[in-house]
């Protein structure tokens, strides 16, 4: 249970930074680069405490499959290959941060027994996601 739940958490984070990495190259407003530089290093932080984590309770954490990756890098490039307004990528990252506070919800639910410090940070990094979304909705009228 713990290692499924500490993975879940450490997939979400790695996911996230992987679509601000492929999104950053489409990025013209400086204002928003900056945040969604901030955002990646918050991500990194939680990926960095799951991983610490890991290693505290022995657990290996295996990052998201290749598949999935490829699947994240096409959609992006597909979904910004004309529309690279700051409105757009707002967007596009929006979508993705539902998805993992959607994750985040439903597996706190599902492991519920699980340590308290895998919950405490899936707690976190749901409080992260979602001050994340409030401030990057600002740019949906851009």
């Amino acid at each position: 249970m713990n290692k499924k739940f500490l993975t879940a958490i450490y997939q979400n984070t790695k996911m996230a930074i992987q679509s601000i990495n492929d999104m950053y190259p489409k990025f013209r407003s400086s204002k928003l680069k900056q945040l969604m530089k901030d955002y990646e290093e918050g991500y990194t932080s939680y990926a960095n405490q799951c991983l610490s984590i890991a290693k505290q309770k022995n657990i290996e954490l295996k990052d998201s499959n290749l598949f999935s990756k490829i699947m994240l890098w096409t959609s992006i490039n597909c979904s910004t290959l004309f529309k690279k307004s700051a409105s757009h990528i707002a967007e596009l990252f929006l979508l993705g941060t539902v998805r993992g506070t959607l994750s985040l919800y439903k597996d706190l639910k599902t492991y519920k027994n699980a340590d308290q410090d895998i919950i405490d940070i899936a707690k976190k990094l749901l409080e992260f996601e979602e001050q994340s979304y409030e401030k990057i909705k600002e740019y949906l009228r851009a």
